[in-house]
């Protein structure tokens, strides 16, 4: 990456982009306007937050990408999340004062600080913030429940397509492509995160490109089908409860 995307000034500029595409980024543009934010910018690979160390700050990902790990029950990291630009990361340690994940990242990024205490501390006003982080904390619970049926009702290739789609979901909601976009993560990290293994999204991936489904050059994704795709997806065989029940 050059000098000129990875210096400060460009990295500030991109982060006070970033503020006014959301609810959150423009409350905290009010906010950075009276005390000034930090800009991270970290590179592949760094960590921004190690599991067990106190909680200081949350941090909005202005650019890039990141993943969030645990340590498994036989001693191996398992991935929890994925992080894209505009997601905000920390929440997870704000009840208990802890970072219980360590985050990642899995591209060069940058990180805006957001050091909650320091700017109480400060007589900030920050309750526009709180409400901003409510609705935040509501969108983490709604993805926490998909993730848990997920991993608990599908089936190996349902997992990997309702992934595939989601990712492409989240993207698009970036102003990105949904149908072509590249793998950040490795194919161990998704195996991680789906519960699989390795070889198993190995062998669906490749399913899915002789199926016409998905065009999968290296880390690069295109849906081709995107129907034929949701169709072995978890969205596709499970109807909510109160759907059905006013069907019948």
């Amino acid at each position: 990456m050059s000098a000129t995307i990875t210096s400060l000034s460009s990295a500030r500029a991109l982060a006070d982009a970033t503020l006014h595409r959301s609810a959150l980024g423009r409350t905290l543009a009010s906010v950075a306007s009276r005390f000034t934010l930090h800009v991270h910018r970290l590179q592949k690979g760094a960590y921004l937050a190690c599991a067990g160390a106190p909680f200081r700050s949350l941090f909005l990902l202005t650019s890039g990408s990141a993943k969030a790990t645990r340590p498994g029950a036989d001693g191996r990291e398992q991935v929890t999340r994925f992080y894209l630009a505009e997601d905000l990361l920390g929440l997870d340690a704000l009840d208990g004062g802890v970072h219980p994940t360590s985050i990642r990242m899995l591209e060069y990024s940058v990180a805006l600080e957001i050091p909650l205490p320091q700017l109480e501390q400060a007589g900030i006003d920050i309750r526009g913030l709180y409400v901003a982080l409510i609705r935040n904390l509501s969108r983490e619970v709604e993805y926490e429940q998909q993730t848990l049926l997920l991993l608990g009702s599908a089936k190996a290739e349902e997992r990997l397509a309702t992934f595939l789609l989601e990712l492409g979901r989240r993207y698009a909601e970036r102003g990105c492509s949904a149908s072509e976009y590249l793998l950040r993560m490795t194919r161990e990290d998704i195996a991680s995160y789906l519960g699989l293994k390795l070889e198993t999204v190995s062998r669906g991936l490749s399913r899915f490109n002789r199926a016409g489904a998905v065009e999968v050059q290296g880390r690069s994704i295109r849906i081709r089908d995107a129907a034929q795709l949701e169709r072995s997806a978890i969205l596709g065989r499970h109807a909510p409860a109160c759907a059905m029940a006013a069907a019948g």
